[in-house]
């Protein structure tokens, strides 16, 4: 008579793939839990600024900072030059600054975009939104 010798790698191996399965339906659930309408990634609202810079400017240091965000550093050559940035909606800070003359100006600027005028008169600059 032959006896059957129980294997213990078997019981080794049955345990591993139930863990493997424990493993695998934890993560689906996370998944299913932090991503709970797939992968699509959420649009955020852009606003689209256009500024332009009209008179005043020509030949003098300037910076055009949106949110701690330099978006024009320079000195302008000519009357008028156009900057565009997108943006995420919302509460939105302009400044303007003249490092030279050491002066900075800031507006806060509309939710849902649109031109920008900026003028500098005797000094101080003075913004138009469209």
């Amino acid at each position: 008579m032959k006896h059957k010798v129980s294997n213990p790698n078997k019981g080794l191996m049955w345990g591993v793939m139930a863990m493997a399965v424990i493993v695998l339906a934890v993560v689906v659930v996370f998944w299913f839990w932090c991503f709970p309408d797939g992968m699509h990634a959420r649009q955020v609202p852009q606003a689209r600024y256009g500024f332009c810079l009209s008179a005043g400017f020509q030949g003098d240091s300037l910076q055009l900072m949106v949110n701690d965000s330099v978006v024009y550093s320079g000195r302008p050559e000519s009357d008028s030059l156009e900057v565009t940035v997108s943006l995420p909606e919302g509460e939105n800070l302009l400044m303007v600054a003249s490092p030279e003359e050491d002066r900075v100006s800031s507006f806060s600027l509309p939710r849902e975009g649109g031109r920008i005028i900026l003028q500098k008169h005797e000094g101080e600059v003075e913004m138009y939104s469209f």
